[in-house]
C-alpha cells in the first residue's frame, strides 16, 4: 500500500483503518481479522476515539482492543495511531478544557498500552472553553512525548484557522491534519448537520485545506456501505447521477462501487482547489481486499472531470 508523507511528518498509508466498531458491534475475531490483513497488506494509519462506541457499550472497547492487540502482535512501532478526545461519552468526557485533555491522554495511553499517539484530534470544538486553554494544553502533551502530532475534527473552517492562527501567533503546536466527515456523493443541503459544529466538507473547506497544505481524513466516506447497497445510504446523501456514474464506472472497470469512491478521493490532489484526501473506513476481511483495489486505481484527467462535474 502507497505511503503519504504528510506535512507534520508522518508516513501514513494511503487509506485510514477505522476502528469505531471494534470490541463491540464487531467482535473480537473479526477485529483482528481486519488489523491483521490492513497490516498484512501494508497499511499503517488505525484510527480509533476515547469513546467508541459508547452507544453500543462503555466507550473503552475500541480503545482497550486496540491496546491488547499492539501487544499481542508487537508491532506498536508499525502504526501511525490516531484517536480523539472531546465527544461526550455517557455524559462525561464532552470539551476541550485543560483538565479533560490531561485526563483523557492518559486513559487512552493506558487502554492503548503505548507511551505516545501519534496523531490526537480535537473530536469537536468546545465554543465554551478558550481556544488558548486548548492548544496549550495541546501543546504540552506535544512538548511531554505524549502525542506527536495534533488534529481537528468536526470544526467549522473558520474556527480551526483560528485555532491555527493562534497556536502560530504563542509559538504553539497547530492542527496539521482535518478529520470531517465527506464522500463522492453530494449531502442533502436541506438536513440540518447532526452536530452543532459543521461536520460536512463543502468545496469551501477544500480550498482552505488545499491552500494550507492540511490533509483531509475522510470520515463516512463509503455512506454506510450504500455504494454497493442502496438501502444503506444515509437519508442526507443525494444518490441520482453521481451514484449512477460511479456504478457505471465500476462495472466498466470490474471494481465495486466503493472503490470506485476510494480512487476518487485519493485522485483528487491531482485537480486544482482540492487537498490530499485519506478514505477513513472499517470493513470486513472480504470488503477490505475489494475496497483496497482502489488505492492502486489511477483515474484519467478526463475521467476525473467527469466525476467533479456530474
Amino acid at each position: 500500500m502507497k505511503k503519504i508523507l504528510l506535512p507534520n511528518g508522518l508516513s501514513v498509508s494511503a487509506m485510514a483503518l477505522g476502528a469505531m466498531n471494534f470490541g463491540t458491534t464487531t467482535s473480537k475475531k473479526e477485529s483482528y481479522e481486519v488489523l491483521d490483513l490492513f497490516l498484512e497488506r501494508g497499511g499503517n494509519f488505525i484510527d480509533t476515539s476515547n469513546n467508541y462506541a459508547h452507544w453500543a457499550g462503555t466507550g473503552d472497547e475500541s480503545e482497550t482492543l486496540l491496546g491488547e492487540w499492539l501487544h499481542e502482535r508487537g508491532c506498536r512501532d508499525r502504526v501511525i495511531l490516531a484517536t480523539k478526545v472531546g465527544f461526550d461519552r455517557h455524559g462525561q468526557g464532552a470539551g476541550l478544557k485543560k483538565e479533560q485533555i490531561e485526563y483523557w491522554i492518559d486513559e487512552s495511553l493506558r487502554k492503548l498500552r503505548t507511551d505516545y499517539i501519534d496523531l490526537y484530534y480535537a473530536h469537536t470544538d468546545d465554543a465554551n472553553t478558550p481556544i488558548e486553554e486548548t492548544m496549550e494544553a495541546f501543546d504540552r502533551l506535544v512538548k511531554k512525548g505524549k502525542v506527536r502530532c495534533l488534529g481537528g475534527s468536526n470544526f467549522d473552517t473558520w474556527r480551526f484557522a483560528e485555532a491555527n492562527a493562534i497556536a502560530n501567533a504563542k509559538g504553539l503546536t497547530p492542527y496539521t491534519a482535518m478529520q470531517q466527515r465527506f464522500s463522492y456523493l453530494h449531502p442533502r443541503a436541506e438536513i440540518a448537520p447532526k452536530y452543532l459544529f459543521n461536520e460536512i466538507t463543502d468545496r469551501e473547506r477544500l480550498r482552505y485545506l488545499a491552500d494550507k497544505n492540511i490533509p483531509l481524513v475522510a470520515y463516512a466516506c463509503l455512506c454506510k456501505g450504500g455504494y454497493e447497497v442502496p438501502e444503506r445510504l444515509p437519508e442526507d446523501c443525494v444518490a441520482g447521477a453521481r451514484m449512477e456514474l460511479i456504478q457505471r464506472m465500476a462495472r466498466e472497470k470490474g471494481l465495486n462501487p466503493s472503490a470506485i469512491a476510494i480512487a476518487w478521493m485519493t485522485n483528487l490532489c491531482r485537480c486544482k482547489g482540492y487537498p490530499t484526501v485519506i478514505p477513513l473506513f472499517s470493513a470486513t476481511p472480504e470488503q477490505l481486499e475489494s475496497n483496497l483495489r482502489g488505492l492502486d486505481l489511477v483515474l484519467t484527467d478526463e475521467e476525473m472531470e467527469l466525476m467533479n462535474r456530474t
